[in-house]
């Protein structure tokens, strides 16, 4: 590689080496202090940058190799990382452009990748494309079958602000395959023509080794009961921090999902913007877990005058549902689990006990991992959920026969027939109810996804 002295010297320049400190002894016998470079050269060997050969030399007319100046922008990488950056713009750039021209060099020396990336490009695209099939039976509609089909696109940028926060977003638009165009219909309606959502922006760092902070509109899952209880996004903030044992706090506003709530005759609840289907919220979750084990407990608070018509219980009068949730899960082998969770809502005193609670039981096999082809898991899960314990859970099959509460038996598999491209099918069987009645009910649920 026809690089010698003067890239040395470059490289000096860009990492600082304008110092008014230079080694007080010739650091290299052959760089006299006279030399044109030697107060560069000088700040060099101080700072680390470059060590020169065994016998005292810099031999600054000697071409290097490519892995030569790899180590030398790998070790600028690094004075920059741990004290920060305090030359001009261009400068950064070069530094820039050298990690470009000696990306593999760098990976093939142990300079990690993720770092690489950070430095070279602020915002890194994920994603995935997906085709959606849903069909579900519901007596609670005269026994009507209801089927539908769309292709969705979701994007998942992550965007580098700064060494301690990141940005990130998910937007996703989903197609009608049944009515077969494109035209965005505003929010979100699966299954019923084409919708456009963002569904998460939101900024984090980490505070500490074991601390997070999101702000945002944050996507929040209960985990001391896997999901059951909520698994959906706030406008608001959480905090987490522990590492055996995490206590996650989160606070904001939480959307009821206009236009899915109906009455007891199945009728959709006047106009779901007129509603405005928000209610504040609060959680306190404490976990802990080993290889083996995890376990769990939680507290959530959605606080509305509206509740009771968010959930179609027109006994239903607080303005508050307070809900406890404990759950937990345990390792047979390393591919067999079980998991249980349950939950209560101490409010809403003139509601039926048997519509305030929610639990679930879930046996599962293994699991379909996206960057292992051939890699599978099966599950069989019994799930007993309402909406004024389990308003916005985690599962594809419960809770989207119909617009009432559930219990039934769910089964499940997925399946990694390429590198990042899974498919997976679930069936419900069950019931829907009321406090008063129930119905049949049965779901089936396909998806098929190209992850990026």
């Amino acid at each position: 590689m026809k690089k010698g002295l003067v890239t040395a010297v470059s490289t000096a320049l860009i990492i600082g080496a304008a110092s008014t400190s230079f080694a007080a002894v010739n650091p290299f016998s052959d760089v006299p202090a006279d030399h044109w470079a030697y107060d560069a050269v000088s700040q060099l060997q101080e700072d680390g940058v470059v060590n020169g050969y065994v016998d005292g030399t810099f031999r600054g007319n000697q071409l290097m190799t490519r892995y030569e100046m790899a180590q030398i922008v790998a070790k600028a990488m690094a004075k920059q990382k741990n004290n920060g950056f305090s030359g001009a713009k261009a400068d950064k750039a070069m530094v820039d452009k050298l990690m470009v021209e000696f990306k593999d060099e760098l990976t093939n020396l142990g300079v990690r990748l993720d770092d690489i990336e950070k430095r070279l490009d602020n915002v890194i695209w994920s994603g995935s494309v997906a085709y959606e099939y849903n069909s579900d039976k519901s007596d609670w509609r005269d026994g009507g079958r209801s089927t539908g089909q769309k292709m969705v696109l979701t994007l998942t940028p992550t965007m580098a602000i700064n060494d301690r926060w990141t940005a990130h977003a998910t937007m996703e638009y989903g197609m009608d395959v049944n009515a077969a165009h494109n035209s965005t219909a505003g929010d979100e309606v699966p299954y019923n023509g084409s919708y456009f959502s963002v569904k998460e922006i939101f900024a984090e760092t980490d505070f500490s080794d074991n601390g997070n902070i999101m702000l945002g509109h944050v996507p929040i899952e209960s985990e001391a009961d896997g999901g059951m209880v909520i698994s959906d996004a706030i406008a608001g903030a959480q905090v987490s921090y522990g590492d055996k044992w995490k206590g996650i706090l989160r606070a904001g506003r939480f959307n009821f999902d206009p236009g899915k709530h109906s009455n007891d005759n199945g009728v959709l609840i006047g106009d779901p913007a007129a509603n405005s289907p928000v209610s504040g919220y609060g959680s306190l979750e404490v976990l802990t877990s080993t290889d083996k084990y995890t376990f769990g407990a939680a507290f959530h608070m959605f606080r509305s005058s509206k509740l009771g018509e968010y959930m179609a219980l027109a006994n239903y009068t607080d303005n508050t549902m307070n809900i406890w949730s404990v759950g937990g899960s345990y390792n047979f082998t390393d591919k067999i689990s079980l998991a249980a969770a349950y939950a209560k809502n101490t409010k809403g005193s003139g509601v039926d006990a048997s519509m305030k609670r929610a639990y679930n039981i879930q046996l599962s096999y293994g699991e379909a991992v996206p960057e292992t082809p051939g890699s599978f898991g099966v599950y069989a899960a019994y799930r007993y959920l309402t909406r004024a314990a389990a308003p916005s859970p985690a599962f594809d099959g419960v809770m989207a026969t119909g617009d009432q509460n559930q219990k039934g038996w769910e089964f499940g598999v997925a399946y990694t027939p390429f590198t990042n491209v899974v498919g997976s099918l679930a069936y419900f069987k069950g019931k829907e109810f009321t406090a008063t009645q129930e119905t049949n009910g049965q779901k089936y649920f396909g998806k098929l996804e190209f992850m990026f």
